[in-house]
């Protein structure tokens, strides 16, 4: 007997397919508003009424517990190690609020917590429309940098992203040191941009597009490269031409030198991903710290540079800076000055255990067993290790929900999309 929406009806004319459960598109309609919230609340923030931390800190935890509602709904065994995963940051948040204080150490669960979750939520979703989600994203974002970059006037009157991070960040006029400009105040470098030529064409000052600030965006095309050489087989001809293209403008508009330096080696690795060994991404990050330290040994180079080698000055100076508390994540010492490393943020915050298990988490908590697994995998170890030298900004929802939900679709359905399954109804 013939399945009911697929084999013909016995009167000879072929039913309706059954009609597809909205329980399908939810995950990627989270994903949708962990990407463009902060977007919508500068809006709403400039354009109707001002805005606290506290509703974009509720806006976040709104995220979060969704995504968690709906994987728990759908649980299955591979959820196993992002489970493990989120009560050891429980556990440790406990530990932290008794030792440290309690405002700050939920901050920091909060802040790691996105990575267990939304691959959980990536565990249930179906792989069968990742493509067409990521591309309208991705086309939004695209849209949103070209605004900014042919008419900054009109990102300015829709954004007022300078009120936005004063309301709901905490920032005061005086962190905004260029007075002529209403963007972030990272949007303009005190000297010239480092990708030059592009201001022939576009807006001399770094693009941020719908996350407000460059560095994101600069994290965000390199995640759009991962995940690009990772589902290269199901993109289309079309999209394999935009797609890098539509990723190499927003490179260009966001003037990401780490992300240009990132792309290069995830290009590289990606290629060879026949012959690197299954260790190779567990390997990245010590690897990338160590020739740091050699790097500044060498070259006595030191901190207050705001360049390259600058940044990782000032995280080799952070770390040998540390004492016994600050590596066990029981000292709030340093948090000021660990907002320009990643690496030194996550020991203060999770110790030198959740940075070790955050970043096993990251490189080794996969299957390895199929190219888009094995490709996505040398991806997001390198973007979090070459990420961790400068910033924390992996670790935001902004681009860690696109980065981590991505990885748990492969980690389901590996590189076949037949094998995706909707959400079971219950």
């Amino acid at each position: 007997m013939a399945h009911p929406g697929i084999g013909p009806a016995i009167s000879g004319q072929a039913r309706r397919p059954l009609p597809v459960p909205l329980a399908v598109h939810l995950p990627y309609g989270v994903l949708a508003a962990a990407v463009f919230f902060n977007a919508v609340l500068a809006v709403v923030n400039g354009q109707i009424t001002a805005l606290t931390p506290a509703v974009v800190i509720a806006t976040e935890m709104t995220l979060i517990g969704t995504a968690l509602l709906i994987a728990a709904r759908h649980y299955r065994p591979a959820m196993t190690i992002p489970i493990a995963f989120i009560v050891w940051l429980f556990l440790f948040m406990l530990l932290r609020c008794a030792v440290v204080e309690p405002e700050s150490s939920i901050k920091f669960f909060r802040d790691v917590v996105i990575a267990p979750v939304f691959v959980m939520l990536g565990l249930c979703t179906d792989r069968r429309h990742l493509v067409r989600y990521f591309l309208l994203i991705h086309a939004g974002v695209v849209a949103v940098a070209a605004l900014e970059a042919f008419d900054t006037p009109a990102y300015s009157d829709l954004f007022h992203v300078k009120s936005y991070f004063i309301n709901t960040r905490g920032l005061t006029e005086e962190n905004f040191w260029n007075t002529t400009s209403e963007l972030f105040v990272s949007a303009t470098r005190s000297d010239t941009r480092f990708i030059s030529w592009a201001d022939a064409i576009m807006a001399d000052h770094r693009v941020s597009s719908v996350f407000l600030e460059p560095v994101s965006l600069g994290a965000y095309c390199v995640i759009v490269s991962g995940i690009t050489f990772a589902l290269w087989r199901s993109l289309g001809p079309l999209t394999r031409v935009v797609l890098p293209a539509s990723n190499f403008f927003l490179i260009v508009a966001c003037d990401g030198r780490l992300a240009v330096a990132t792309f290069v080696v995830l290009s590289v690795a990606c290629a060879c991903w026949r012959i690197l060994p299954r260790v190779t991404p567990i390997l990245y990050l010590p690897v990338v710290m160590l020739l740091c330290f050699v790097f500044i040994a060498l070259t006595n180079q030191t901190s207050g540079n705001d360049d390259f080698p600058g940044r990782i000055a000032w995280t080799v100076e952070l770390l040998k800076d540390f004492d016994v508390a600050d590596v066990l994540g029981f000292s709030d010492g340093f948090i000021e000055r660990s907002v320009d490393s990643g690496i030194g943020y996550l020991i203060i915050s999770q110790s030198i255990f959740g940075l070790v298990l955050f970043w096993l988490f990251t490189s080794a908590s996969t299957r390895f067993a199929t190219r888009d697994q094995i490709c996505y995998t040398h991806a997001i170890s390198l973007h979090v290790a070459f990420n961790a030298l400068v910033s924390y900004g992996f670790l935001s929802i902004k681009t860690a929900s696109l980065m981590w939900l991505v990885r748990g679709v492969l980690e389901a359905h590996g590189n076949d999309p037949s094998q995706a399954r909707p959400p079971r109804s219950e």
